[in-house]
């Protein structure tokens, strides 16, 4: 994530820094979906995540606004909050049906509120989360939401003329998150580490320290 952002805020033009950013995403998808699978109490869960997009909020514009960024622009942690809510709403019925349409809306509402990854975003978490235990299908699913989605996106805005890009992800660079299937493959089920809310802090804190040294 930060190997992106130094490329994103300071290195735009050294694409490799982009691309390696890439591993970042479907590394956080998976964690949330290991979250919900272990957690014992998703509510908390659901409020730590909530309570971190609303604090990361004004330093990740404040950021963004150094680069251009819309200002109607959220964070990732909104997207992983309401790929959690999905999960959290999807175990209260065993109407599959239900399923479809809690998922659609979380999705829907990731794309409404502008939030970064949007509707893949949503649909990636609860990827994982349906095929935890399921290596094949947890490749096929990420590759058709990360790779085979958005080069279909793409194709059709090349075609079109228009952007779809507030709808769907659309970058060429995406297909390289599958990447990290890689380790999530390799993952032994380790205890969680005892530092974890240091990431919570981190993740605000790097957005006030680039927006300080832009100021720079």
């Amino acid at each position: 994530m930060i190997i992106d952002h130094i490329g994103l805020f300071f290195f735009p033009q050294y694409e490799i820094l982009r691309i390696i950013g890439r591993l970042a995403f479907p590394l956080f998808a998976w964690l949330i979906a290991n979250g919900a699978y272990y957690t014992h109490d998703i509510k908390k869960y659901l409020s730590r995540l909530f309570f971190l997009a609303v604090i990361s909020q004004v330093p990740f514009t404040l950021a963004n606004q150094q680069i251009g960024s819309p200002l109607l622009y959220l964070n990732v942690v909104f997207t992983l909050f309401l790929g959690l809510l999905s999960i959290y709403l999807i175990n209260k019925t065993k109407n599959k049906f239900l399923w479809t349409m809690i998922i659609i809306s979380c999705a829907g509402i990731a794309d409404f509120i502008h939030s970064d990854y949007g509707a893949a975003g949503v649909f990636s978490i609860v990827a994982f989360y349906f095929f935890f235990k399921r290596k094949t299908l947890i490749v096929i699913s990420q590759t058709i939401i990360l790779f085979i989605l958005p080069i279909i996106i793409n194709l059709i805005e090349i075609r079109n003329k228009e952007s779809f890009s507030s709808l769907y992800l659309n970058s060429r660079l995406e297909v390289f998150g599958l990447i990290s299937l890689i380790f999530i493959l390799l993952y032994k089920n380790k205890k969680e580490a005892k530092s974890k809310y240091l990431f919570y802090i981190f993740y605000p804190l790097q957005y006030i320290i680039i927006y300080l040294l832009k100021l720079l």
